[in-house]
């Protein structure tokens, strides 16, 4: 598969979660939702137009600068999943949790496209689907992070939080 194939592959990728992403914003009736959404959507987004601006390039075999790609999801580190635990409503809407799963999905198939991609690639082409890939685990973390704390079932962030059994 050459450089073409795959990232034409990525942008069906990132397309897909994306318009998930920003059904979701649509339909979510919880503000803190939205907004997590809406970053969510924002970002992947900005991977569509990078996919873009690179297949562009590739097809007049031009230079891909790979500092255009960026993300805005940081990547969580204990302090801030500490911050974002306050911030999550006891309860949330089973819309919510249910994005969240189909989200989840997602994330980790393009995490695992990306994975399965660097392996079939060398040099630039490669560092950029490297730089994808740990984007997207971004992603899967802070779905993860949400998801967890939504369900309530005593894991956070794939820690067991509560263990019954001593």
């Amino acid at each position: 598969m050459d450089s073409q194939d795959i990232f034409t592959q990525a942008l069906s990728y990132e397309k897909k979660i994306r318009d998930l992403y920003q059904g979701a914003v649509n339909t979510i009736d919880d503000d803190r939702g939205k907004a997590i959404f809406q970053a969510l959507a924002d970002d992947e987004q900005s991977h569509v137009d990078f996919l873009e601006y690179a297949l562009d390039l590739l097809a007049s075999e031009g230079e891909i600068d790979i500092n255009r790609l960026v993300t805005n999801i940081p990547k969580p580190v204990e302090a801030e999943i500490r911050a974002m635990t306050a911030k999550i409503p006891e309860r949330m809407l089973g819309d919510t949790k249910r994005v969240l799963n189909a989200a989840l999905a997602m994330e980790v198939e393009t995490s695992q496209f990306y994975e399965n991609a660097c392996k079939q690639t060398t040099g630039k082409i490669s560092d950029i689907l490297k730089k994808f890939y740990e984007i997207e685990q971004r992603h899967v973390e802070v779905v993860q992070i949400e998801l967890d704390h939504a369900v309530g079932n005593g894991h956070w962030f794939n820690f067991m939080e509560i263990d019954m059994e001593y």
